[in-house]
């Protein structure tokens, strides 16, 4: 029987100024009857589903066929993986997985036409259907505000069992990040003794509390924003046990450890990069860790967002 293959927590560190381009690729597997055209395209390697993949035809040699990413002028920091067509237990094995890729920072068309590579390095893939974040030194790339295409080339494979088309499910560049101010839009109710505002503070005495139920904030920057850090509130309130950003109508959801000091919950990534989400993001609380005595009423001590880069550069 095919078994699941779940996300870990580990997911949460997945799923501007350039047009928004996405995923490109090299070649990709034919679509087959009742799956969209696009189906095993670039895209499906950034779609925040694992259950889609990129796949290259069953007669490629696998070895020379590449993704590219465009991203913003930034400092690269981590690529994020889930390597294999990771559906479940029988896909992954059956299909060929990577196991090391070249990774090149490919920019600056000029007037003449000219591109040139500003940043190359390679990078091994373990043979696991588990996310797996590979750190990739801080190197800058873009320049003059614009930003340029970070290509993944396959240069060696794990052999599928049954099938030898190479396949990537999940994949997500992380640029390095700085701290932004958003604008907070809406909420859902405020206690009129802690308010927004008091979970922006720098102030952890301070706290935005409102009713658990249904506890949400909307927020939004001219920055691209790429994630949130969490500091819970007293104990005499609830606090956040499971989270959901959303951004571009995609969600992510973090759980939440019942713990002092900053949690990371990570915002949607439409187009293959932290930070590329645009226009309002949606915190909701999805379930809670029960307070002691202020029961029902959910206090957020901090809420820090981060971003990438500037989209309006």
């Amino acid at each position: 029987m095919k078994k699941a293959i779940a996300l870990t927590a580990a997911a949460a560190v997945l799923l501007p100024a350039l047009a928004f381009g996405g995923a490109k690729v090299s070649s990709q597997k034919n679509a087959a009857r009742g799956q969209t055209e696009n189906f095993w395209g670039g895209n499906s390697a950034i779609d925040g589903n694992p259950e889609t993949a990129w796949m290259v035809p069953g007669d490629s040699e696998n070895v020379g066929e590449y993704i590219q990413i465009e991203v913003p002028q930034g400092k690269l920091d981590k690529i994020a993986f889930q390597n294999g067509w990771v559906k479940d237990e029988e896909t992954f094995s059956d299909y060929a997985r990577v196991k090391k890729m070249k990774v090149e920072f490919v920019c600056c068309t000029s007037s003449m036409g000219d591109v040139k590579t500003t940043f190359t390095t390679h990078i091994d893939l373990a043979d696991t259907a588990d996310v797996q974040v590979v750190d990739i030194e801080n190197a800058e790339v873009g320049e003059n505000g614009f930003g340029g295409w970070l290509k993944l080339s396959i240069v060696e494979v794990y052999e599928g069992r049954d099938f030898p088309s190479v396949a990537i499910s999940e994949l997500a560049v992380h640029m390095e990040e700085y701290d932004a101010v958003p604008t907070i839009d809406s909420s859902s109710e405020e206690d009129p003794e802690h308010i927004t505002m008091d979970m922006m503070d720098d102030n952890a005495k301070s706290f935005f509390a409102t009713p658990s139920e249904g506890a949400f904030v909307e927020f939004s920057s001219i920055l691209g924003l790429s994630s949130v850090r969490i500091v819970h509130g007293p104990k005499t309130h609830d606090r956040v046990k499971k989270v959901k950003l959303t951004a571009n109508n995609k969600s992510v959801v973090t759980e939440i450890p019942d713990e002092k000091g900053e949690h990371l919950a990570m915002i949607p990534t439409p187009f293959g990069y932290t930070g590329s989400a645009f226009g309002p993001v949606k915190m909701e609380v999805l379930e809670v860790y029960e307070g002691t005595s202020a029961k029902g009423s959910v206090a957020i001590a901090e809420l820090k967002v981060k971003a990438t880069n500037n989209p309006g550069f």
